[in-house]
């Protein structure tokens, strides 16, 4: 994530042909330190993003919707005073530091005119948002540093604005920046990657990668091992790169993980070093998308991680319950031992006295007449000690039927609140942790309704849809809500059903249409059966299958429980689908 020097100058180049002369309307704090300025430039709206968050600082034009808190921080309100309806002069760098100067005029309280200036800073950790007048100082600071921050350098209200100290770095636009390169090489010992990275301003590790890459050289090497044809195809990337960014513009590109498509990077040059990348026609889309679907992958993170530990306490809960009938169960099965000691006492109670501790009786419902040893309270009468075994079986005969019952309620719940678990595990948006959310709360497992908002972009929830090598249409529910609908709903009765045994799991349906299933698009979506469920680490899994009209949904049940009869077993191993739809 590459906000460096040279993006930063060619950022700051876009947006002064953008915004120069525009007019700024709205102003927003969305989070603790990040800032959105409504700008009217050359008739269009603009929204112009501003972050100093220390993971991901950064400034571009967004074309992403935010939500305001509704009380505004007090950074945003002194911004409100002194930014609202200024014009923007323009924005500058000094050369290819990482910091961007907003210049604007604005109405004073007296109604004079004056220049304000915005300092954008990103330098990672360190990165802040800093109003300034028009001598350089400091209005306010979205992040206040004070001496004990750092002695040299305070950011504090009317301090003067000391810009972050210079690295002395070599300009690599320059042409005597080579040759000083050049000579350095066989002075260094350090990894050419690295000595690139100490010389040259506004480059960062992987624009030096990418000169290494350009050159057909490794970036691990020493700089001193550099022959001199490794050193000159080095400079010639060098210069290459930057005269085509001066001379032609940058190129925006998202680059792409290849085997997951996932954005792992950008940058405004055309990064060789990656095969798979997206470009765009402006840095701020580029940056943008990257951001948006970065910050969209780490809130659904946490949504998802939140509603994990809220199912995990419930499954907790749902053991030590289970756990607790169970021991029930065994405690209370043998509770007709004691309605037999009743009646023993009872056919024997003249032949007993009060004061004994036990009994020697026979057994009249044993066919060999074999005598049963009975316990008794030696405090209580004949006929007290015969009421307590009767007491006592009434209580245990209650509390293992209870149990019982409780057992099997307990099991199917657990084994469906370990389906809803697997659904979260297996969520790919929010779109599809909205639908478990909604299904938790219709169950009477969370409080309030679940409600995507107002200005909400969730994509629908769908199963995924893949085509067989037969040319069979197979679909998998990723939760239990769209199991329900696949299953019930959508499903014909001639099309095949598929599940695995005994683990919780997705629906799997193969449309038919009347036609024969073949066995090679059996097993493949018995496969993909296998792959989405608790069963997926095993090297071969039992997956049943039998038609949508032999499945059926108990009334009361769960969503994604039914039964089904008249079903067939394959043994498969798990496969995952290598395309996926919905």
């Amino acid at each position: 994530m590459p906000f460096d020097g040279i993006l930063t100058h060619f950022m700051a180049e876009e947006l002064n042909n953008r915004l120069s002369g525009g007019r700024i309307g709205k102003i927003q704090q969305i989070k603790r330190d990040t800032i959105i300025l409504h700008i009217r430039a050359s008739g269009e709206n603009y929204r112009l993003l501003i972050s100093s968050n220390a993971s991901s600082p950064r400034i571009h034009l967004t074309w992403k919707q935010y939500e305001s808190p509704n009380n505004p921080p007090v950074f945003c309100m002194v911004l409100r005073k002194h930014l609202s309806g200024a014009r923007i002069l323009g924005f500058k760098t000094a050369g290819f530091e990482r910091v961007i100067i907003m210049e604007a005029e604005a109405m004073d309280e007296l109604g004079d005119r004056s220049i304000k200036r915005l300092a954008v800073e990103i330098m990672g950790k360190h990165s802040n948002i800093i109003l300034l007048n028009k001598d350089n100082r400091i209005i306010d600071a979205i992040r206040h540093v004070d001496s004990q921050l750092n002695r040299v350098r305070e950011l504090l209200p009317a301090r003067t604005y000391v810009a972050p100290p210079a690295q002395n770095k070599l300009d690599p636009s320059s042409e005597n920046t080579y040759q000083a390169i050049l000579d350095g090489f066989g002075e260094s010992n350090r990894r050419i990657e690295k000595y690139l990275l100490d010389k040259l301003q506004g480059f960062s590790p992987v624009l030096c990668r990418e000169l290494c890459s350009r050159a057909l050289i490794d970036e691990r090497k020493p700089a001193s091992d550099l022959n001199p044809d490794e050193a000159a195809r080095l400079i010639d990337a060098l210069r290459g790169m930057m005269r085509a960014l001066l001379d032609h513009g940058p190129t925006p590109v998202v680059i792409k993980d290849h085997s997951s498509d996932k954005a792992i990077d950008f940058h405004v040059t055309d990064l060789v070093q990656y095969p798979a990348k997206k470009r765009y026609e402006t840095i701020s889309q580029a940056i943008d998308d990257y951001y948006h679907s970065r910050l969209e992958k780490e809130a659904h993170s946490q949504r998802a991680h939140e509603l994990m530990k809220t199912v995990g306490k419930l499954v907790e809960k749902c053991e030590k319950r289970l756990a607790a009938n169970i021991q029930a169960y065994e405690d209370n099965k043998d509770y007709e031992r004691l309605r037999l000691y009743g009646e023993l006492i009872t056919s024997s109670i003249y032949n007993l006295k009060k004061g004994m501790s036990s009994a020697r009786i026979p057994n009249y419902h044993s066919e060999d007449q074999e005598f049963a040893e009975i316990p008794l309270d030696p405090k209580k009468s004949p006929q007290e000690n015969a009421q307590y075994y009767f007491k006592c079986y009434g209580k245990a005969r209650t509390a293992f039927n209870y149990a019982v019952s409780q057992i099997e309620n307990l099991k199917i719940e657990l084994s469906w609140l370990e389906s809803v678990m697997l659904a979260i595990e297996r969520a790919e948006n929010s779109s599809q942790l909205h639908d478990i959310r909604l299904e938790l709360y219709e169950q009477g497992y969370l409080k309030s309704y679940p409600r995507k908002g107002r200005r909400s972009t969730l994509p629908e929830s769908s199963p995924i849809r893949i085509v067989s090598s037969d040319g069979f249409e197979i679909f998998i529910g990723r939760n239990n809500k769209q199991n329900d609908r696949l299953t019930l709903k959508s499903a014909k009765h001639e099309d095949i059903w598929l599940h695995v045994k005994n683990y919780p799991g997705s629906h799997v349906i193969i449309k038919t249409d009347g036609r024969q299933v073949p066995n090679s698009t059996l097993e493949e979506a018995a496969g993909y059966a296998a792959w989405f469920s608790k069963a997926r680490p095993a090297p071969k899994v039992e997956v049943d299958y039998t038609h949508i009209r032999n499945v059926k949904k108990p009334s009361g049940a769960k969503p994604g429980m039914v039964i089904y009869e008249n079903y067939s077993t394959i043994m498969v191993t798990p496969k995952a689908p290598e395309t996926s739809g919905g």
